[in-house]
């Protein structure tokens, strides 16, 4: 039967199927192909024929063809995209599992929204806000680590907030995937490291931190410790900035994991460790430059030009007991070190720390 279309008009009908077709195998939207406006013929002109039928209906299957299955593709996506981001790794909840077991992961959860809820300080938030605009790993998750911080805040308001949380909570969030797994991640390490005193930015706190890593350095690496010594590199101006961030303001985040694990398993003796081990990377340079390229170096962000793998795995002689029996004998108060009162015996390595704070 001859169509009472012209012949042009077929043509042009048949283009757009044809480019929805095209645009169907491209992935794209009907809305973006071109659709001509057809003008209405009058009804006692208008004439109905099946090709004419044909070519509409065919636009219309297509055109919901192409809609359904552009939707099928986000919604698949956003189903695998969130599974992704809730999937908690298995090493997460290892770490999880030093200090909480199992059971109590439900009773830890609730409990986190249940402090998200507490009003926090408008400025505590604010600080907060600043400092996440800069920090490596936050600007995908922005939110969740907001309020990873701002829940720390009202869980410990005798700390609050303080400059180097945000890179801990950061890291941690980019391994846990949720923020509650992330939250008492956080709470642990601080709790673990038993480094309340330093997030109060406390000069006696720092004393204690630098005196101690002034030993290790002495004992383990006493070149290094000559030459900071002579050119007036004192531990206390770069250690802060270590201890703030637990070193994750430095490590990238490619290795962190590593750390991280080392950091659950053995405590502040690992977070010392580590510190030995940049000093002796960097004994060259501590040997050459002037004082300031060396705190420029000390304290500049990812030091990612650095052997990662071999630096995290170097073990030094280090007793985990003996060096918290080293912190413990420190009184905030006085700002002094004193030898433990119910230890009929010291260790070799405590009567080695009294000498050396005897002498220096």
């Amino acid at each position: 039967m001859k169509s009472i279309l012209n012949q042009s008009k077929q043509t042009l009908m048949l283009h757009v199927a044809n480019s929805i077709i095209k645009n169907a195998k491209n992935d794209f939207t009907v809305k973006d192909c071109d659709v001509p406006t057809i003008n209405k013929i009058p009804a006692s002109k208008r004439i109905q024929t099946k090709p004419k039928e044909n070519a509409l209906s065919e636009y219309n299957v297509i055109t919901r063809c192409v809609t359904e299955q552009r939707k099928s593709s986000v919604t698949e996506t956003s189903i695998n995209e969130q599974k992704e981001q809730k999937r908690i790794p298995s090493y997460c909840m290892k770490w999880l599992n030093y200090k909480y077991h199992k059971k109590e992961f439900v009773q830890l959860e609730q409990q986190f929204y249940k402090i998200l809820q507490l009003q926090p300080e408008k400025e505590v938030v604010q600080q907060i806000e600043r400092d996440l605009s800069r920090t490596i790993k936050a600007e995908n998750y922005f939110k969740e680590i907001r309020n990873i911080l701002i829940a720390f805040s009202v869980y410990d308001p005798n700390i609050g907030y303080v400059q180097g949380m945000n890179y801990i909570a950061s890291i941690l969030f980019n391994h846990a995937k949720q923020e509650w797994i992330a939250f008492w991640l956080f709470v642990n390490l601080i709790e673990q490291m038993e480094i309340r005193d330093i997030f109060q930015l406390s000069l006696n706190a720092i004393n204690k931190y630098s005196k101690i890593l002034d030993f290790l350095v002495s004992r383990f690496l006493p070149k290094a410790y000559e030459n900071l010594g002579l050119k007036q590199v004192n531990t206390d101006l770069y250690i802060q900035q270590w201890i703030l961030s637990l070193l994750l303001q430095f490590i990238p985040f490619e290795y962190t994991q590593m750390y991280l694990d080392g950091l659950f398993k053995q405590g502040i003796s690992y977070f010392y460790m580590i510190a030995l081990t940049i000093i002796k990377v960097f004994d060259k340079p501590i040997q050459e430059e002037d004082q300031i390229e060396i705190l420029i170096l000390l304290t500049s962000k990812q030091y990612s030009q650095l052997k990662w793998p071999s630096i995290l795995a170097l073990q030094w002689d280090i007793n985990p007991g003996e060096l918290r029996v080293l912190l413990d004998c420190f009184d905030s108060d006085t700002n002094t070190f004193h030898k433990p009162k119910f230890q009929t015996h010291c260790s070799q390595l405590t009567t080695n720390f009294f000498q050396f704070i005897k002498c220096s």
